[in-house]
């Protein structure tokens, strides 16, 4: 009979206090051998091997939550009018993260192993995509500035000799567009 991991150490069985206390000396930078001391001391018989494997998986976790954070407080931050292809390429570079993480953890079977590097394999299939979009965008914006530069050239040649006022105005309205549309890319 195959044996399986057991997904509940000894400090997830702590009462909830401990736990969070257990935590928060994690994140102040207790040694593992400083947090299974205090346990013993609050009566808790948890081995450092016990604390390890916790400390281990819970800091991490936290760091990942960390970055995240961190980083979708950046992406919010920097600019709202950001082109969704940079988002996208900020989103796979997280889940990314969080794979590649997953994948060093060692209670990971080799299926579960297997799927997430099928996961990976998608992201990057992904990137690749966004890229085409991101090149396709470009071509796109170099498209319009000719366009434009066309129509400039047309409005003032057509009726800029007999009426400048107005070519003067469709020529702004023009130029103010194309900065729209820039903009919006």
């Amino acid at each position: 009979m195959e044996q399986k991991n057991r997904s509940h150490g000894k400090i997830d069985n702590l009462p909830l206090e401990l736990k969070k206390e257990v935590e928060n000396r994690l994140l102040a930078g207790d040694t593992y051998e400083e947090v299974s001391e205090w346990l013993k001391r609050q009566g808790e018989e948890v081995h450092l091997s016990s604390v390890g494997r916790y400390g281990r998986k819970f800091l991490n976790k936290f760091e990942s939550v960390r970055v995240a954070k961190e980083f979708a407080k950046l992406l919010a931050e920097d600019n709202v009018d950001r082109p969704a292809t940079e988002l996208h390429e900020a989103n796979n570079l997280l889940a990314s993260q969080i794979i590649m993480e997953a994948l060093v953890d060692d209670s990971m079977d080799a299926k579960q192993r297997t799927e997430a590097a099928k996961s990976i394999a998608s992201l990057q299939r992904a990137q690749v995509s966004n890229e085409k979009l991101k090149i396709e965008a470009r071509k796109e914006q170099g498209a319009v500035h000719v366009a434009m530069d066309l129509l400039k050239e047309k409005v003032f040649s057509e009726i800029g000799q007999n009426y400048p006022e107005i070519a003067a105005k469709l020529l702004e309205l023009a130029e103010n567009t194309e900065k729209e549309l820039t903009r919006m890319q």
